[in-house]
């Protein structure tokens, strides 16, 4: 996985030197906590990491176009304090995932953020308390979800981020058991991410 990720970065950094007036490029790296909208269980009990590179461009003076290639894991994990009535439940969904979100300067060092993410899900494992095996019933291969999130500039090289990442509704990640649907949205299990991330410019 890291040979794709050092890849990812390689090919991203190419494209900022081949254009340097135009573009700006680099890395990032940061932790994500998750859950699954469906199962019933509830709550960011899934710990997991996110990195990438990334390479962007100005289209005006307070709007930003960016391009994210990413590993992200995502899934659900039980509470602790529910173990002890409920049987033990963990998910693991990793995900190769490009990200596309427009970046809107609001203040300052401030930016908002909204846009789409289409991912590609190479593996999935479930642990009911005899250890993981691979997900039953599957989850689907791609997923396509909508984010929204905060930067802030720390100096020239560095911000920070906060991202909301979540299954666009119709689309869900896998059915509910027994292939129920409760509509209008509600038709299975979806992916719930908040990510804290540490961007790093390279040019």
């Amino acid at each position: 996985m890291m040979k794709k990720v050092c890849l990812i970065v390689f090919f991203i950094s190419l494209a900022v030197y081949a254009y340097p007036q135009r573009f700006h490029g680099g890395a990032f790296g940061g932790f994500v906590v998750s859950q699954l909208d469906g199962d019933q269980l509830g709550g960011y009990n899934k710990p997991g990491v996110r990195v990438g590179g990334w390479v962007n461009t100005d289209v005006s003076d307070i709007t930003t176009l960016q391009l994210e290639l990413e590993y992200i894991q995502k899934g659900s994990k039980i509470s602790q304090n529910r173990i002890v009535t409920e049987n033990y439940y963990h998910s693991r969904l990793n995900y190769l995932q490009v990200s596309i979100p427009a970046k809107f300067l609001i203040e300052d060092k401030w930016k908002v953020e909204a846009g789409l993410a289409g991912g590609y899900l190479y593996r999935a494992q479930e642990d009911d308390g005899n250890g993981f095996l691979d997900a039953h019933p599957a989850f689907n291969k791609f997923e396509l979800s909508f984010l929204a999130g905060l930067n802030y500039r720390i100096n020239e090289k560095f911000t920070g981020n906060v991202r909301f990442n979540y299954t666009v509704f119709l689309l869900p990640v896998r059915p509910h058991p027994g292939d129920q649907k409760r509509w209008p949205f509600n038709l299975g299990q979806y992916n719930n991410v908040l990510a804290f991330t540490l961007y790093y410019q390279i040019d």
